[in-house]
């Protein structure tokens, strides 16, 4: 079974569980294949998929410190396994550790300019064709598909924190699940 038609049956099934308005089955196809390029993408540049998750939360926190324990927190892990996590990626070249500032304690990481530069060749030629997909739509259409992405992407920012707070209401002597 093709990608395509794997991608298609799995629409079916949840199809057949719930129903959505069309923009919103769009919208979780694209979240799907978003996750899929992930796991290729990990696969390709040596990563397991926790790490390159850890990658992407330590690339997306430009100009703000991102330190082990809140790695660890994000990821949903010890603060121990949060520790290996940034050694092996460290010991890697994937990302290293700073200090900043008056409290030399404090520890930020930041990816390295290698990982950074990897992972964005590697990404370069989707972020062309999603490029050149914009030409396809008029100017208004442009508008229209920005703002609903963007509000989309702020509606799941905003789910993700709500599931997020109500695990840590509903369980808070629960153990972290460690990577």
């Amino acid at each position: 079974m093709s990608d395509k038609e794997r991608a298609r049956r799995v629409e079916e099934i949840e199809r057949g569980r719930m129903s959505a308005e069309e923009l919103s089955w769009a919208l979780r196809g694209v979240n799907r294949a978003a996750a899929e390029v992930d796991q290729a993408l990990a696969n390709r540049i040596g990563l397991r998929l926790g790490d390159y998750s850890a990658m992407g939360h330590v690339m997306s926190q430009e100009g703000a410190p991102l330190g082990p324990v809140e790695l660890g927190n994000r990821l949903g892990i010890s603060t121990g396994s949060a520790t290996e996590l940034v050694d092996r990626l460290e010991r890697a070249g994937h990302l290293v550790r700073l200090r900043e500032g008056k409290d030399r304690r404090r520890v930020s990481l930041r990816p390295s300019e290698e990982a950074v530069e990897r992972i964005l060749t590697e990404l370069r030629p989707l972020f062309d064709s999603l490029d050149a997909l914009t030409d396809d739509f008029t100017p208004a259409e442009q508008s229209a598909i920005h703002r609903y992405l963007r509000l989309a992407a702020q509606q799941l920012t905003d789910f993700a924190d709500e599931l997020g707070q109500a695990v840590r209401t509903e369980r808070p002597q629960s153990p972290q699940r460690d990577l």
